[in-house]
């Protein structure tokens, strides 16, 4: 049997609901042909349209159960002889696109109680060990014992769980060692209930952790492409690796329509400014993670793409009525949610024709009960976005915001730094509780709901061997290096203008681009190796004493160069949230003294706004090794830039 028959099979399989899936594996059937019978057969009903496909709201008590179990600590452990959920809503029609041969298996939800076990188990739980589990905290340190907050916050609060930051991630040793670490704390704290581990792994200018793990392009790169298979594989390659290090949910996908090209926090994180095209990316990265063993976190509910405000630092206003959501913003958690994703985030901003009271998205009871609950029909865990963020605050405590948006039908709550607040946090809700402000019952609800999650997911399970081996390999790398290639967009210009002419060339780069031994950028080496003279300029876009020095030197130098290539880093959201206009002005200069301008928009296309109207203008969305290698390969005419830019350079908000 060739490879392209058994491709065919995997993509059948890959058709399949979760609960034909699990007979095919549990019959452990090895003859393809078999196989191939079996697939006809339970393909044969013709697939559902989008508009048929139920929404998933997981009804696990009406599932038949192997052998009931009363739920104790000790049965906890062993819950995997309970039957799993079955998904009510046959998964959309899509095929499985080719993965490399490392790739895992195919990971399957696991056995889980049924919701009355589970308040059984609820009921015999404190309301502290309760509200713990509410909790997703932030916390500093690269170990367990260099870590002054993990053993007050696991061994005495029992917080349900830890969001993972830079800080906290140095390279797949340590990261698999601290999880490890954690867990093991967990499970011998309280009720013994283990932890999410969660990181933003969004890919390309938002990720954790980079030392020794693949680092794939980001929404809006993938989106590029023009291939939707290109979200599912870098989701599903991506999953192995976090699954490996210990990691059970990533913050993640994006799935804001960014068609505010001035927006200065979103950008790039999104698929792009289509709901068709965001909808269809989104949905195929919330079924790669989940495929692979990932919990998906689809954010920023109701939607944070369309305005030009930054919530970590002010309170956007998205003005739109609920009719104009539902035919945008809505569309790709709608989606999501028919594709079982495991958590959705909140956004720290304003509907107020949504909302008439005033109150912020993460506050309100009308966009998270009425709406995303009962309208949309959602029963996953909804976690705030970070409650120490300005958008969340407006001038109240952490423990203040916290209160209210449980109230409003939030899960979990969600703060980084530092201790005392999640210490407040924690005090806030069960005062609440005792004041009558909360009711227990719904404090239940949640945990039920976070429970399900980590029981669905294998949290309970016995812990697996760690094989390094499989993080970074060689096959996802090329994979990654695949996808960057082709997302390299021509903004502006014409593509004749590569290969660059040279010979001589002086390139002025942002120090987020990795740097060599050299301590010059992997595009500097790559220009060199194919026979360029470069000399190359670093800045440090938050220290303005470095950078008047490299101003100051590119000036001097441009009109000694055959071209100038500068990659801006930032530049829209510190334009629109710092008035920062340097890089808009320098630009400027550098085109008057050298007419022969590249500009690399390395963070975002929209910088392409306010760079000289003549100058050429790449992007590569995002600032990974092989995005870098990628525009190096575009500039030295090895590849064409092919990429589609999914979003327009239209702003309906003025620039400042």
């Amino acid at each position: 049997m060739d490879g392209k028959m058994i491709r065919n099979y995997f993509a059948k399989f890959h058709a399949l609901s979760t609960s034909q899936k699990r007979v095919l594996l549990a019959l452990g059937v090895a003859d393809l042909a078999i196989v191939a019978v079996l697939l006809g057969i339970m393909l044969r009903k013709p697939p559902l349209t989008v508009p048929e496909v139920q929404t998933y709201a997981p009804t696990i008590e009406s599932v038949a159960v192997a052998t009931p179990l009363p739920v104790t600590p000790e049965t906890v452990a062993t819950a995997t002889l309970v039957a799993a959920p079955v998904p009510t809503s046959t998964p959309l029609p899509w095929h499985a696109p080719a993965l490399p041969a490392s790739i895992a298996p195919l990971w399957v939800p696991q056995p889980a109680p049924t919701n009355a076990e589970l308040e059984q188990f609820i009921a015999g739980m404190s309301l502290e060990d309760k509200v713990g589990q509410m909790l997703l905290i932030g916390f500093h340190g690269l170990t367990l014992e260099g870590s002054p907050e993990l053993p007050v916050m696991i061994g005495r609060y029992h917080v349900g769980g830890l969001v993972l930051l830079e800080a906290n991630a140095r390279d797949p040793q340590q990261l698999s060692g601290l999880t490890t670490q954690l867990q093991t704390l967990a499970r011998s704290s309280g009720a013994g209930i283990p932890l999410f581990l969660s990181l933003n792994h969004e890919g390309g200018i938002v990720v954790r952790i980079t030392q020794g793990v693949t680092e794939f392009p980001g929404n809006m790169a993938v989106a590029a492409t023009g291939d939707p298979d290109n979200a599912y594989i870098a989701a599903a390659l991506a999953a192995q690796e976090l699954r490996v290090l210990g990691l059970n949910m990533n913050l993640a996908p994006v799935l804001d329509i960014n068609d505010e090209p001035l927006n200065p926090v979103i950008g790039v994180r999104s698929f792009g400014a289509d709901a068709d095209l965001v909808t269809e990316y989104g949905r195929l990265t919330v079924q790669g993670f989940q495929d692979y063993g990932i919990i998906a976190v689809a954010k920023h509910f109701p939607g944070h793409g369309s305005v030009a405000t930054d919530s970590h630092i002010a309170l956007p206003v998205l003005d739109a009525s609920l009719d104009a959501l539902w035919a945008h913003e809505l569309k790709p958690f709608a989606a999501a949610i028919d594709n079982h994703v495991g958590g959705i985030m909140t956004a720290h901003i304003l509907a107020p024709q949504v909302d008439t009271n005033g109150l912020p998205a993460t506050f309100s009871p009308v966009i998270l009960n009425d709406l995303l609950r009962q309208e949309m029909g959602y029963d996953g865990v909804i976690m705030t976005d970070s409650l120490g963020m300005a958008g969340a605050s407006g001038g109240q405590s952490q423990a203040e915001a916290a209160v209210l948006a449980v109230k409003a039908g939030a899960d979990m709550l969600v703060s980084t730094t530092p201790m005392s607040a999640h210490i407040a946090i924690w005090e806030a809700l069960i005062a609440a509780v005792h004041g009558g402000e909360l009711s227990e019952s719904q404090i239940d609800r949640s945990v039920l709901r976070i429970l399900r999650l980590k029981y669905t997911y294998g949290l309970f399970d016995a812990a697996q061997p760690v094989d390094l081996s499989l993080v970074g390999t060689a096959a996802f790398q090329a994979t990654a290096d695949h996808m960057a290639r082709a997302s390299v967009t021509l903004v502006r210009g014409s593509s004749a203008s590569f290969p660059l002419a040279g010979p001589r060339l002086l390139v002025v780069s942002p120090d987020q681009l990795s740097l060599t031994h050299s301590s010059s950028s992997f595009l500097a080496d790559a220009l060199q190796a194919h026979g360029y003279a470069v000399r190359e300029l670093i800045f440090n876009v938050a220290d303005q004493s470095n950078r008047e020095a490299v101003v100051a030197d590119a000036l001097a130098l441009a009109g000694d160069y055959d071209q100038v290539i500068f990659g801006e880093w930032e530049l829209v959201k510190r334009h629109i949230n710092n008035g920062d206009f340097w890089q808009e002005r320098f630009t400027a200069a550098l085109y008057q003294r050298n007419p022969n301008l590249v500009v690399i928009a390395w963070h975002n296309p929209a910088a392409a706004l306010f760079c000289p109207p003549e100058s050429t203008v790449l992007t590569a969305y995002g600032n990974t090794p092989a995005q870098v290698k990628a525009i190096a390969a575009v500039l030295t005419g090895e590849v064409s830039p092919t990429g589609t830019l999914p979003f327009n350079l239209i702003s309906e908000n003025e620039a400042p």
